[in-house]
């Protein structure tokens, strides 16, 4: 399959003596960065097989991989690690993976001209055809999406480029030439399998001449999409000092906290993107009030990840920012739509029309100067038994800046009164919640107000289908998995101002207890 590759990296070859990327026990220079991926891509070049998996958690041979995949005119397939095991069969079936490369050796793998980097091939079934890429494909972001299997967006190395292309132009001359001038560092929280980080935390450093701290697990404390180790963030911030994340509301959260205690490294940061969900904007602002120049964005993966981004230049806290250069907005009938350079199509379906706009399913408003303000999902409305239409995300945001929350969904569609369900940050903290629920509720307009929650003793988490793989609510899976007791909920009488918190079942009530005494 032919396709043009204009993703090209001049800073390998501008930068050659900087440093490029650090694991923490070894480094690359910007030359030998481009050493090795020349390495991969001829080797990759004289095989035969076209599509290829990356799987595997953060390391300096991911990225290696991913970049060789672009230069050798491939088809590259990032598997997420935190998917189900079923999920990643499923993502090597439908996209008939032919080899997959690991940044860790599992059983049957060989060792392929790179270090820390291993490969196996895929037995083909022989069950059904090559599924349909459309012809400019080069990166399939799977995302899990709200229900369903997995959905592969094809993108083609050319809208990776102008998202890449975009964001250089948006952040500006000074960013880049201070960016340059002082060698900023960013860090690689996030999975690089997930299209965000995987844009802007590396293409976007790379053409930046930054360096990039790319740590695994065990070393960044962040497991999955959403299991995290708060004192093993906070000693790997300590240790690295970078000037750059790229975070969910709910890092940010654990920045914020971690940030109390080490006040120093506030002034480290340059820029921190919030994405992935709606940010609170008390949340924003304690972020100001650290010092942490937090930027709110908003993006799709069918738009190559960034769609609208606050900049230092242009910041309205509330907002989700301004278009990049490449991408054009418009609101029709209180729905975002977006044009410009998006993706090729989806895996097995034709190639989309370039010129049509997409309708995103996010509810929101541009104001006269261009911001994109975010409303909601069109499909998550809530609308009470009293006929009140409510947005669970802007309560899901309030919900966050309860401290003895790590996690909350809203519902209550059809029902008198909203309910939550809760994942406590501790067990000893079920006083400070209650607590904290009745603030809450206290500056709430009755209608919006939590009446009854649900504690519950597991995480969302994309291992157990209930986030998708950029942290979004499956809302779908977890109404099912906890609809008998919900529908409970709703036979209680709760006070206005006294929430009812409500432990799964006298098991998890016993152990709740225990902590509690």
């Amino acid at each position: 399959m032919a396709k043009s590759v204009p993703l090209d990296f001049p800073s390998l070859r501008q930068f050659a003596e900087r440093p490029a990327l650090t694991d923490g026990q070894h480094s690359l220079s910007y030359q030998q960065l481009a050493e090795q991926v020349s390495q991969l891509a001829n080797w990759l070049q004289q095989l035969p097989a076209q599509r290829f998996a990356i799987s595997g958690p953060n390391s300096i041979s991911w990225i290696i991989a991913d970049l060789a995949l672009a230069v050798s005119d491939k088809i590259c397939v990032p598997l997420p690690r935190f998917f189900s095991a079923a999920q990643q069969a499923y993502i090597l079936d439908t996209a008939a993976i032919e080899i997959v490369l690991e940044t860790e050796p599992l059983a049957g793998s060989i060792a392929s001209t790179v270090p820390g980097l291993w490969y196996r091939q895929v037995p083909q079934s022989g069950t059904h055809d090559v599924p349909t890429f459309p012809i400019s494909s080069g990166k399939v972001t799977f995302t899990s999406g709200t229900t369903g299997s997995p959905k592969g967006v094809c993108l083609s190395w050319a809208q990776q480029a102008a998202t890449l292309a975009g964001l250089v132009k948006a952040l500006g001359a000074e960013f880049s030439a201070e960016a340059q001038q002082q060698q900023l560092r960013h860090y690689c929280l996030l999975p690089l399998s997930t299209l965000l980080e995987n844009q802007a935390g590396v293409y976007l450093p790379l053409a930046l001449g930054q360096q990039i701290i790319v740590l695994n697990e065990s070393q960044s404390g962040l497991s999955g999409s959403s299991k995290l180790d708060l004192a093993q963030l906070a000693q790997s911030l300590a240790q690295y000092q970078p000037h750059s994340l790229i975070l969910t509301p709910q890092l940010l959260q654990a920045l914020l906290l971690i940030c109390q205690q080490q006040r120093a490294l506030a002034a480290s940061f340059r820029f921190i993107a919030v994405g992935g969900a709606h940010c609170a904007p008390a949340l924003l602002a304690q972020a100001a009030q650290l010092g942490l120049p937090v930027y709110q964005g908003y993006g799709l993966s069918e738009a190559g990840s960034v769609v609208a981004l606050n900049l230092p230049a242009a910041n309205r806290p509330g907002s989700v920012g301004k278009a990049l250069p490449h991408i054009q907005l418009r609101i029709n009938a209180g729905q975002i739509e977006v044009q410009g350079q998006l993706y090729a199509g989806y895996l097995g379906e034709a190639a989309r029309d370039a010129d049509s706009w997409l309708a995103t399913g996010d509810l929101g408003q541009l104001d006269s100067e261009g911001y994109l303000n975010i409303d909601g999902r069109n499909k998550q409305l809530l609308i009470s038994s009293f006929g009140r239409n409510i947005s669970p995300e802007w309560l899901e945001a309030e919900l966050q800046l309860c401290p003895a929350i790590a996690q909350a969904m809203v519902c209550g569609d059809a029902k008198p009164w909203l309910s939550a369900l809760i994942v406590p940050r501790s067990a000893k903290q079920l006083t400070q919640l209650s607590a904290q629920l009745q603030a809450l509720n206290a500056r709430l307009p009755d209608y919006a107000q939590i009446r009854t929650a649900l504690l519950l003793n597991e995480p969302f988490s994309s291992q157990n289908q209930q986030l998708t793989d950029n942290g979004r609510l499956r809302r779908q899976h977890i109404l099912a998995r906890y609809q008998q007791p919900l529908e409970r909920l709703y036979h209680l009488t709760p006070a206005t101002a006294e929430p009812v918190l409500v432990p799964l079942n006298q098991e998890h009530r016993d152990e709740l207890l225990s902590a509690i005494n």
